[in-house]
């Protein structure tokens, strides 16, 4: 999918439409997500997720995400899950900010560079565990 850097538009959960009926979690999206975008946040997903984690099948549309079977306590690792499968999917994406900037890397020097460039916006979720 070839788009401009200026029609570009993360995409996005809109946690304040959060709703759970049935054990079905919907929540819509900010932003309108290509197939190609809905089908790597599907990727991500299946590889991110280890065992059962409180819930069942997870399925983005072009206006929200639904998940299956949420069970109490699984709010916290769900949100995780989604928001990095959703980081992710837009990093992967993403038009390149300044494709001269690129020119000069091999292909995989340059997804890595986006990869870590992505971390940029991602939440720090680091702990002081370590600390002295």
């Amino acid at each position: 999918m070839n788009v401009a850097e200026d029609d570009w538009e993360d995409i996005a959960i809109d946690w304040e439409s959060a709703s759970v009926d049935g054990a079905r979690l919907t929540v819509s999206l900010l932003g309108s997500p290509s197939r190609e975008w809905r089908e790597r946040v599907a990727e991500v997903i299946e590889r991110l997720q280890r065992g059962d984690g409180g819930w069942g099948e997870i399925k983005a549309t072009k206006s929200s995400v639904r998940v299956d079977g949420v069970s109490p306590g699984s709010e916290t690792e769900l949100r995780h899950l989604l928001e990095s499968a959703f980081l992710q999917a837009n990093a992967d994406l993403r038009p390149e900010a300044d494709a001269a900037e690129s020119d000069h890397r091999s292909a995989a020097d340059q997804q890595m560079t986006d990869a870590f460039r992505s971390f940029s916006a991602a939440p720090n979720t680091d702990t002081d565990d370590d600390a002295g």
